[in-house]
């Protein structure tokens, strides 16, 4: 039995929706022929009889359906974008939540908000009415058999080869607009993270290379688009075109049968009206594949990012941590690659107890930091804090005993005081508490706007170092038992790096449990234990004095063997 998922649950509300909107759309599709009942019952028994009785009844009842059809068609309306709107409240939160555990564990995520998008755009637009009307298609059809079955036989070869068109559009163009979609929605990621590193291109002089290099590919995929979607084009002119020609045909044959008086020239008119209800909903229909098409590959990918990242069992909230950390043979592998980056590292450290991690660029350091936090999953191995697994343990239960400042520091949008409070609601003394124990509250203060200065991708006008510092606050917010530093002297001046050093001291004397990644002896001289990584191995672990010292101890030189020459 497949498991229940936020998706399957709701969609399966839609769908039950979707029979009161059939119902409804039957009653439109009904009302619809107003126009063409009221033309019959004009050309033969108005204009035939000549009474104006007759005429004003006719058009009060006309006008009273075409009213009732336009407060149907509006409450369809609005029942679809509610229904759009409720899927995006439902589902983006879910799937967000999804996709960043996805995009920790493997590298990327099948899905995303913009799947959910695609999803509300089909269930919402036109696209979705168009097949909601399709069905009854052969209401219509009946009606003009009813007439005449050699009218009736013209409508129904009508409709299957516009269907067929529809379906033959579907098998010629799906697979590759499909593929080309993809590659588009991976190149519009580019352009925003271009965007977002605007300073960076413009410094380095690579704004031209790097708009021509996007522009190059955006022009690739447009030509790998433009067979599909000009054949879809073609299949959709084509259906306009053969409506046209059914209709004249239509019309034609209707005349053919007026003059065989077989048929009342109001019911020829009624005929060929009645005809283009019945054929719209399927040419519409032809229109509406391609958001159909993103409708079906959104709700695939999401299907796949459900069943890829179940919901998790509830947990018993467990006690405040102490600190203590214990790693058991902690490998980690790139999520793409599959490249090993930490090598089976095992090591203990004491609740209260300050470790420095050292070692060559590339060693793994940040790796080994994001894992003791729970940012990243153990490939193999545990890291347990207090016995407990951080991979078991609920990311933000977790969260609120454990603070992180990684090597690139990202504030987010928001205030100062909102993202100290790691965009959760600001409790003052909190965040008050934690910028003074960061050495922090003075250069908030210093800011125009203080605590409620805008921060984000593009509003923030923050240095290096007040991002730094600010980031060190929010990882004190809430004091956390176990504190992560990687690199947090890397954007520093004079005044961080005292504060920097006050905030450890202060640390330490609170017994908390406090990891960072630095080479400043500054620093060094606050860690009760170092760790020497090299190569993602655990080159060397143990009080800080002693690994210090074994370091710094010369190599034994290697005796030289001599060659005795002969003379």
């Amino acid at each position: 039995m497949s498991e229940t998922t936020p998706l399957k649950v709701v969609m399966r509300a839609v769908r039950r929706q979707l029979w009161w909107l059939l119902g409804l759309s039957l009653l439109c599709n009904l009302l619809l022929l107003t126009s063409s009942v009221y033309m019959l019952q004009i050309f033969d028994r108005v204009l035939s009889s000549g009474s104006y009785g007759t005429l004003l009844w006719l058009s009060g009842i006309a006008a009273a359906a075409l009213l009732t059809f336009g407060l149907i068609e509006l409450s369809r309306r609005q029942m679809l974008s509610g229904i759009g709107g409720w899927i995006e409240r439902e589902l983006s939160g879910e799937v967000m939540r999804r996709a960043m555990r996805q995009r920790l564990r493997d590298g990327r995520a099948a899905a995303d908000t913009s799947d959910v998008t695609d999803l509300r755009s089909f269930l919402s637009g036109d696209a979705l009415l168009a097949f909601l009307d399709a069905p009854w298609t052969p209401v219509f059809l009946a009606v003009i058999w009813a007439m005449h079955p050699l009218l009736g036989a013209i409508a129904v070869a009508g409709a299957l080869i516009l269907f067929a068109l529809a379906v033959l559009n579907d098998l010629l163009t799906r697979q590759r607009l499909a593929r080309v979609n993809g590659a588009m929605r991976r190149n519009r990621t580019d352009a925003a993270v271009y965007m977002e590193h605007a300073e960076t291109l413009a410094a380095l002089g690579m704004m031209g290379g790097t708009v021509a290099r996007w522009s190059d590919a955006q022009r690739g995929l447009d030509a790998r688009s433009d067979g599909a979607r000009a054949l879809s084009t073609t299949f959709l002119a084509a259906s306009r075109s053969l409506r046209m020609i059914i209709q004249i045909l239509m019309l034609g044959t209707g005349a053919y049968l007026v003059l065989q008086a077989e048929l009342t020239a109001g019911g020829m008119i009624a005929g060929s009206i009645i005809l283009s209800r019945a054929l719209a909903p399927v040419e519409r229909a032809i229109g509406a594949w391609r958001s159909y098409g993103s409708y079906r590959e959104a709700t695939a990918r999401l299907s796949e990012l459900f069943r890829q990242c179940p919901d998790r069992k509830d947990r018993l909230e467990l006690d405040r941590p102490k600190g203590r950390i214990d790693v058991n043979g902690l490998r980690y592998h790139a999520p793409e690659t599959g490249e090993p980056i930490l090598k089976g590292l095992s090591f203990h450290l004491a609740a209260g107890s300050t470790l420095a991690i050292i070692g060559p660029s590339g060693s793994g350091k940040s790796s080994l930091c994001k894992c003791l936090v729970g940012a990243w999953p153990a490939s193999f191995g545990a890291v347990r804090i207090d016995g407990a697994d951080v991979a078991e343990w609920d990311s933000d239960d977790l969260g609120r005993h454990i603070g992180y400042l990684p090597q690139t520091v990202r504030l987010f949008s928001g205030s100062i005081a909102e993202n100290i409070a790691r965009l959760g609601p600001p409790e003052t003394h909190l965040v008050l508490e934690a910028s003074r124990r960061a050495g922090a509250h003075d250069l908030i203060l210093s800011l125009p706007e203080g605590y409620e200065t805008e921060t984000g991708p593009y509003s923030d006008t923050l240095s290096g170092g007040q991002k730094q510092r600010i980031a060190m606050a929010r990882a004190l917010y809430g004091d956390p038992s176990v504190i992560a530093l990687d690199e947090p002297d890397s954007n520093l001046d004079g005044n961080g790096e005292l504060a920097l050093a006050a905030m450890i001291r202060d640390l330490k004397e609170r017994g908390k449990t406090v990891i960072f990644v630095s080479h400043a002896p500054a620093l060094l001289r606050f860690a009760d234990m170092v760790a020497v990584l090299k190569e993602g191995g655990l080159a060397r672990f143990g009080p800080r004095d002693e690994i210090l010292s074994s370091m710094m101890k010369p190599a034994p030189v290697k005796p030289r063997r001599v060659a005795e020459a002969r003379v």
